[in-house]
Formats: structure tokens, sequence, C-alpha cells
């Protein structure tokens, strides 16, 4: 337990650009989701869509390519709302925890958007099961933390939430 609690709050300060773990669970909540088993039954083209913009994302991360990082961001989401570039690199610099690795899970879900009233350029929305390891560049102390992101579908191209 005492393990798991050390891994909580190391995810806390492992979020580059914001709090990636409470932005997928708002996102989930606006656009109303429901987790259905794994995707394999729905259109192969899109879930190597949406595993290729969850590797575009991650793969941008490691290197700490900040342009490509927020190029991945959708831009009805409400993180690349509120932060425009200078903002996001100001924040993203500032972090002490970075992406070095990740295993791709599965696809938990992909459908169509369900609230089209709020998002109206979001066509589908998809979560991806991660597991994401972090370093700590102060005490070179690594943490694995599964997260499931999300990512939207907007004028056919799938962009990190």
């Amino acid at each position: 337990m005492k393990r798991r609690g050390r891994c909580i709050k190391a995810a806390k300060k492992c979020l580059t650009a914001g709090s990636y773990v409470a932005l997928a669970v708002i996102m989930s909540l606006f656009l109303c989701v429901r987790e259905n088993a794994l995707c394999a039954s729905g259109d192969d083209a899109e879930a190597k869509a949406v595993l290729q913009a969850t590797r575009n994302f991650l793969n941008a991360e490691i290197r700490r390519d900040y342009p490509a990082v927020y190029a991945c961001f959708a831009p009805s989401s409400p993180y690349a709302r509120g932060h425009n570039y200078k903002k996001y690199l100001a924040e993203a610099r500032t972090q002490q925890d970075h992406v070095v690795a990740y295993r791709i899970v599965r696809i938990s879900y992909i459908q169509n958007s369900e609230d089209r009233k709020t998002y109206s350029a979001v066509d589908k929305v998809a979560q991806v099961e991660v597991d994401v390891t972090f370093l700590h560049t102060n005490t070179g102390q690594r943490s694995e933390i599964n997260i499931g992101f999300i990512f939207l579908k907007e004028g056919g191209r799938w962009y990190k939430s």
C-alpha cells in the first residue's frame, strides 16, 4: 500500500503540461463516454490511426519536442483553449518528471462523440490505456504509471485531448 501511495503522489507530480489524469476524467465526463470491450471489433483503420496518434504524442514527450507535443493537442480541448504555446512551454520546461518510456496496453474504446452540443468539432472519442515510465530528473527515480489517455477526432485527425 505504501508503494501505491508513492506512485499516486509521483503521478501527480509527473504529468507534463497539466494534469493528464484530471483532464482525461473531465473529458470522459463531458463527453459521456462509456468504456467498452477492446475495440478490435471496430474499424481497424480507425484503431491504427488512434495508435499512431498515441505514439506521435508519447514519442514527442520522450524527445521533449515541445512544438510536436503541443501540435498533438486537440484544438477544442480545454487544455489547448486555456494554454497557448508560450504558456504550455513555460509549464513543460519547469516539469521535473519526464516521460522516458511507454507501453501501449490497449485501446479501451473508440466511439462517436455523444456531446456534439458542447464539443461540435469532435467527431469521435477514444481512450488508450498506456503504461508510462517517468523519470524524476532531480533524484533519478523512475515511476511507472498506468494512464488512460483520451484522444479526440476532429476534422478527420486524431488529437490528444
